[in-house]
């Protein structure tokens, strides 16, 4: 039977989750959504040329994550991560309800993709305050030996929300006639989130602050600017750069690689239709689901860094083999071997982003903790996760080889196993130990 503390955990987490879960709802219903998206927004009338306008559009939205961790993390330090994720939560909500409200290219002619991109840019700004508040905000709540364990579980929330979204646009998909899903069939899983989101709060306003915020807060240890705290700090930066290049960056390269550019991979080089293709990626995400969990006490007992690097170098060898068993399989239309192939992907992705939050966490000191997490995270996605679809499209209709694609994320990984190895492994110990003593002090005044 679970004691008092790990029902508790499981109600913190399930509370983040939610939100957290929500949130990437959100910002991939664009993904699943984007061929008719690329139909109704844009002007382009070759379907190449709007698959490359669709993915330059995903990757806008990165480019604006590091701003809202600017605007956002900060805050999470010094009002609170409770407050935080509430505000990120219904910024997102509202951008995404009003996607569902927008006239197409016919209608307003280049308004529609303006609007659209403004809109993808405003989810960009709350998911770069959402995620990282989120993680530190269980990660606080959680005993030092399962840490890693617990905020494992938010880290699959990433495909949770792809999962969620894939489900309901191929309901969807199921159950109109094409006219209806394109006249306004296609609204329906943006307009969902307004309900979604209200539900969401109303779970988070019941939430209590973290014990680790409060014990900053009753001991007036609070950061007066933890942006500027954390600029200007040199262990802060070794954190950040370290989770950039090493873990951050490896997470970054295989979600983006094995679930979104898969889907641009199936449908634009492949041709394989959308909903096949949801099909298969919706299995391989339930499958590697539970993984997060395992991987997650793994790196509890293990390291969190040892687990990366191991994750890091199995994807890189398996990723080429499994694309290409991927291009067979749907020549063939052999689908059971698509989805094992995107499931085993999915599982080694799992490996490597589930000691992630707990790892980056651990980077930074309890004052600016939200603020540097966010800034790590986000700015490893831009730089090795938000224009990797447009990219490997790219070189993909340069080289006329549908696997060059797969070949760039290969090569991305290089400088994430070889910065994991050589510095993060080392460096892991002396970080968690520096943030041991406040963490473990709060809790001990919590209970």
């Amino acid at each position: 039977m679970p004691n008092v503390r790990e029902r508790a955990m499981s109600t913190i987490v399930f509370s983040s989750s939610v939100g957290t879960i929500l949130e990437y709802y959100d910002f991939f219903i664009y993904v699943t959504l984007m061929p008719i998206l690329a139909k109704l927004f844009f002007p382009a009338t070759d379907p190449s040329s709007a698959a490359f306008i669709s993915a330059a559009g995903f990757g806008a939205a990165f480019l604006a994550r590091p701003v809202g961790t600017l605007i956002f993390s900060p805050m999470a330090d010094r009002i609170g991560r409770k407050k935080t994720f509430i505000v990120t939560l219904s910024l997102m909500g509202l951008a995404t309800t009003l996607m569902g409200c927008l006239p197409g290219f016919q209608s307003v002619g280049l308004a529609a993709p303006a609007a659209l991109l403004a809109l993808r840019i405003a989810q960009g700004l709350a998911l770069g305050g959402e995620y990282g508040s989120a993680a530190v905000y269980v990660m606080e709540h959680s005993p030092a030996g399962k840490r890693g364990l617990f905020t494992s579980a938010l880290q699959g929330t990433a495909g949770l929300g792809l999962l969620a979204a894939i489900v309901i646009v191929t309901a969807l998909k199921f159950g109109l006639d094409a006219q209806a899903y394109e006249s306004w069939g296609w609204r329906v899983p943006f307009l969902m989130s307004a309900p979604i989101v209200v539900v969401a709060a109303a779970i988070r306003l019941k939430m209590s602050e973290t014990p680790v915020f409060l014990h900053l807060q009753r001991n007036g240890k609070l950061p007066k600017s933890p942006l500027l705290d954390t600029l200007r700090s040199g262990q802060a930066w070794k954190g950040i750069l370290l989770a950039i290049f090493g873990a951050q960056g490896g997470t970054s390269v295989s979600l983006y690689a094995s679930i979104v550019y898969m889907l641009f991979f199936m449908q634009n080089v492949l041709k394989v239709d959308p909903t096949t293709t949801n099909v298969c990626v919706g299995i391989a995400v339930i499958v590697a689901f539970p993984f997060y969990l395992v991987f997650g006490a793994l790196s509890d007992r293990w390291g969190r860094a040892k687990t990366m690097l191991t994750g890091i170098v199995l994807w890189m060898l398996s990723a080429y083999p499994a694309f290409a068993g991927i291009r067979s399989g749907a020549a063939q239309g052999a689908w059971a071997q698509v989805t094992a192939y995107i499931g085993v992907l999915a599982i080694l992705t799992a490996m490597i982003m589930a000691p992630l939050p707990a790892f980056v966490s651990e980077c930074f000191p309890p004052q600016t903790r939200a603020t540097g997490f966010g800034l790590a995270q986000q700015l490893g996605n831009v730089l090795f996760g938000g224009f990797l679809p447009l990219i490997s499209l790219s070189l993909v209709s340069w080289s006329g080889n549908p696997l060059a694609g797969v070949a760039y994320s290969i090569a991305s990984l290089f400088p994430c196993a070889i910065v994991t190895y050589l510095w993060a492994i080392k460096a892991e110990k002396s970080f968690r130990s520096k943030g041991e003593d406040v963490v473990a002090r709060a809790l001990e005044t919590a209970r």
